[in-house]
């Protein structure tokens, strides 16, 4: 088995994985059009290793049939895609059935020359190669499948700023797992046989595994990753292991080159392996607090955000002086277009008023979804989410009316005691950006509590 065989034997596995997450998924709406495209990307793969099992019996033949059976489930590969894209907008329904017997009526023509030489019209063997030669119909199949792909990123791309930001996160990477693997597909399996260049195809095939992981990760996750922040963490992480790879490497060179220290000598290499035990974790601090120094790290900032508004809202006696300064701490991490804090009035648990910044709004418990959605959930409110869900409808008409985007329920007592609400202008906050708002949550509920009971007993001296 050669490299590009145990590529391709790999990249089927992983396709497997994903189908059997996909068909256990719970999510069936969203799911279906996802599975039926990586079941005909499966179908491919395992009918290519079958033509490579049966090329050890150099039989053309045979690999003739197989080859073109091959082509068969890619036909129904670009209008499995068209159904995925109308279905991320929920509107794959919608589309009419002529339009549909359209984008499905070229395939079903072409599958009836699938088996002929019009497809494809011999196979060369050349000792553990095969190659094979197009046929005239194969201009058509090339033509029918990147005319179609091309439709389906057209409709990702227009209908992008139309719908919520998990959905316009996924399109974005939708868009880029499609187009690479469509790319490089096109390369490798269509313009490269057309001009007959044949030794290449598997590559073509193999870069599937862009478009399965980046489309299973874009469907089934509505919290994404950070690229930004995972970039840097790799660069660091990078930047830490060459300097101390470096270091060692001086200090190795040092003793063999210069104090002439025989290695091949046993008790020498112990020496050196206990060298490099005891000083890797201070070198490894060294080099951590280097990296941090000499690069800009979000996901280190989260965490000193998050000590210093231990520290401010540990310290703080004064209400205003606090609210001030938590805002600030909390832009520096959330881009955020407007921050508001409201406290429920002493006089009726019920009214909340604003305290930061200083205004008249109001909201009364009784007549806002908002307010008794955290009094009786006791969590994060995420806008984003909840319009991606269809969770509350009533909720989300609320939060679009005040253009709320995140809600943090401040609770003492088990009783909800005030809200912190950020207007980000509907952008998506990311996994890390929301783990800090929940850490930041933790702190609201005690310290807020704790400094209201405190100014009260003050006031009662």
């Amino acid at each position: 088995m050669d490299l590009s065989t145990l590529i391709l034997f790999f990249v089927c596995i992983v396709n497997i994985v994903l189908l059997v997450f996909i068909f256990f998924n719970k999510d069936k709406a969203r799911s279906w059009p996802f599975f039926w495209m990586i079941f005909l990307l499966v179908l491919w793969q395992i009918i290519e290793l079958l033509n490579i099992t049966w090329l050890m019996y150099q039989d053309a033949e045979i690999l003739l049939i197989g080859v073109q059976a091959g082509l068969l489930p890619a036909l129904y590969l670009a209008p499995a895609f068209i159904s995925l894209v109308f279905s991320l907008f929920n509107k794959w329904d919608d589309v009419s059935k002529i339009k549909k017997i359209l984008y499905l009526a070229p395939a079903l023509i072409m599958s009836a020359f699938v088996f002929t030489q019009y497809n494809i019209a011999k196979v060369i063997v050349n000792g553990d190669r095969f190659f094979y030669v197009t046929g005239p119909i194969y201009w058509f199949f090339a033509t029918y499948f990147v005319v179609l792909a091309a439709y389906g990123l057209y409709i990702l791309a227009k209908n992008r700023k139309l719908y919520g930001a998990i959905v316009r996160r996924q399109i974005a990477y939708i868009f880029i797992g499609t187009t690479l693997t469509a790319f490089v597909g096109l390369i490798f399996n269509i313009l490269f046989p057309i001009l007959g260049i044949h030794g290449l195809y598997h590559l073509g095939m193999n870069s599937t595994i862009f478009f399965t992981i980046i489309l299973t990760y874009a469907l089934f996750r509505y919290r994404f990753f950070n690229l930004r922040i995972l970039f840097y963490k790799a660069l660091m992480n990078l930047f830490k292991l060459f300097i101390t790879g470096l270091i060692y490497y001086i200090f190795y060179f040092l003793f063999h080159n210069l104090i002439e220290v025989d290695f091949n000598n046993i008790n020498n290499v112990i020496f050196l392996l206990l060298v490099v035990g005891l000083s890797a974790p201070f070198l490894f601090s060294i080099t951590n607090r280097l990296a941090l120094a000499l690069f800009i790290s979000p996901d280190y900032n989260f965490k000193v955000s998050i000590d210093k508004i231990a520290d401010i809202l540990r310290s703080s006696r004064d209400l205003d002086i606090l609210l001030v300064k938590l805002s600030k701490e909390i832009s520096k991490v959330i881009e955020y277009k407007e921050i508001f804090i409201y406290l429920s009035k002493k006089s009726d648990a019920n009214i909340f008023y604003q305290v930061f910044p200083v205004g008249e709004r109001l909201f009364n418990k009784l007549d806002s979804d908002l307010i008794k959605y955290l009094a009786n959930n006791k969590k994060i409110v995420n806008r984003a989410e909840i319009d991606y869900f269809f969770t509350n409808k009533m909720l989300l008409q609320e939060m679009n009316e005040i253009n709320v985007d995140i809600a943090l329920p401040i609770f003492y007592n088990k009783q909800l005691l005030g809200v912190l609400m950020i207007d980000n202008a509907n952008k998506l906050l990311a996994i890390q950006e929301l783990k800090f708002l929940e850490d930041l949550n933790k702190y609201l509920d005690i310290a807020v509590g704790s400094l209201l009971l405190h100014q009260q007993d003050m006031v009662d001296k």
